[in-house]
């Protein structure tokens, strides 16, 4: 979580999101992304971090951010995604601070009133999910929340900056499976850390040794090598 790594992540967000969610192509809208980190510290950094890119910017991104209370480090330990909560009780009062801004800049934005009393918490995920499914936010800053369970086409690519593995992999990959006609025939996997065996592991359990060919992209060199040989 170093700022300069955490900077240049951000930043490679923002100058590849609208190919990466096919926005440049023509005759459709393209899609809408989430942003998988290891760590509330991790999420507060990035929401900060575009927050403070885009303060300049003409294009902005709408960026939203939910957690709850989670062991992160025995989650990136084990690879897996715990189950969702709404207890706010277990948060520490710096993660609170946090996602009351984040969701005081949702209510701006979206003319809402959401807090953390009583069910505030439940009530903003579902209406983020709504404004999610609705394209209204372009990309989703989370931990575990919403990498399980949450299926909509409109979701074409998942950032990673988080270690995960076999279930928890693929049940995080899938939320950009689902097929939308003809401008979306697969999702986009774009990771910040090496997930690669990790990524191969996971496909050969659920499926078999050559499952792998179907997921990965092939290597810069491959590429290189088949532009020079015409193959």
């Amino acid at each position: 979580m170093h700022p300069d790594r955490i900077h240049e992540m951000t930043l490679y967000i923002l100058n590849n999101f609208q190919q990466k969610t096919h926005r440049l192509q023509a005759n459709t809208k393209g899609f809408n992304a989430i942003f998988a980190v290891s760590s509330v510290d991790a999420a507060k950094l990035y929401y900060e971090s575009f927050t403070e890119l885009q303060k300049k910017s003409e294009k902005l991104l709408k960026v939203a951010t939910i957690f709850s209370f989670v062991a992160n480090e025995e989650q990136d330990t084990m690879g897996n995604i715990q189950d969702e909560s709404f207890d706010v009780s277990a948060m520490n009062s710096s993660a609170k601070e946090f996602l009351s801004a984040a969701i005081a800049d949702y209510n701006a934005l979206f003319k809402t009133n959401f807090s953390l009393d009583s069910n505030g918490l439940h009530n903003y995920y579902r209406d983020l999910a709504k404004q999610v499914k609705t394209k209204e936010i372009d990309l989703l800053i989370v931990v575990g929340m919403f990498l399980t369970g949450f299926d909509d086409p409109t979701l074409n690519t998942l950032f990673m900056d988080k270690n995960l593995r076999y279930h928890g992999l693929m049940r995080a990959y899938s939320r950009t499976n689902h097929i939308y006609d003809a401008t979306k025939t697969f999702g986009n996997i774009v990771t910040f850390r090496d997930l690669e065996q990790a990524t191969v592991d996971a496909s050969t359990m659920f499926g078999d040794k050559n499952t792998k060919n179907m997921v990965l992209e092939k290597s810069y060199k491959e590429y290189i090598d088949e532009h020079k040989t015409g193959h």
